[in-house]
């Protein structure tokens, strides 16, 4: 089941302007979570859409193209690692190399973020996520993304760190 979240299922209105809203996917099979920090990030001004399990999100990844993908890991039909993996992968219409993909999982120990990196995530945050790192590590995904757009050379490459632990790069 996949369906617009929020407050009463719709877009509310944002305090920026809507060239500057930011899509993002949030992928739970927890309702209330995905639910509540959906609120959350519409009220700052995020386009968000929610997803409650890994094949539902692959569907309304492929649809609504997010710039930034905030899952779980331990979701129902497929995983979240498989679905970083697909949506990393070449082909198929939910593939997107540069969308910024952050596992925000009750799995926290460092093979679960070993395996999450290898899988294709850029940040790992462990549940219950803090809300204000949540919007921090938005903010900075969509400041360095910006960063990147500008800069000659190679735009794919991106540094991968986790605001709640050490970093997951080799």
């Amino acid at each position: 089941m996949t369906r617009e979240c929020g407050s009463g299922g719709g877009e509310r209105a944002a305090p920026c302007a809507p060239a500057d809203r930011c899509r993002v996917l949030v992928v739970d099979d927890n309702v209330d979570s995905a639910q509540s920090l959906s609120l959350l990030l519409a009220l700052e001004g995020y386009r968000v859409e929610c997803a409650y399990d890994g094949e539902d999100g692959l569907r309304v990844a492929a649809r609504f193209r997010p710039q930034v993908v905030l899952m779980d890991l331990g979701l129902p039909r497929v995983s979240g690692y498989e679905v970083a993996r697909r949506l990393r992968g070449a082909g198929g219409a939910a593939a997107d190399p540069e969308v910024v993909l952050v596992a925000v999982s009750g799995y926290g120990r460092d093979c679960d973020r070993q395996a999450a990196h290898e899988a294709g995530f850029d940040l790992h945050l462990t549940k219950p996520a803090d809300p204000d790192t949540v919007l921090r590590v938005l903010a900075e995904q969509r400041s360095s993304r910006t960063a990147r757009a500008a800069e000659p050379g190679d735009a794919g490459s991106r540094p991968r760190a986790e605001p709640d632990g050490p970093a997951a790069g080799p």
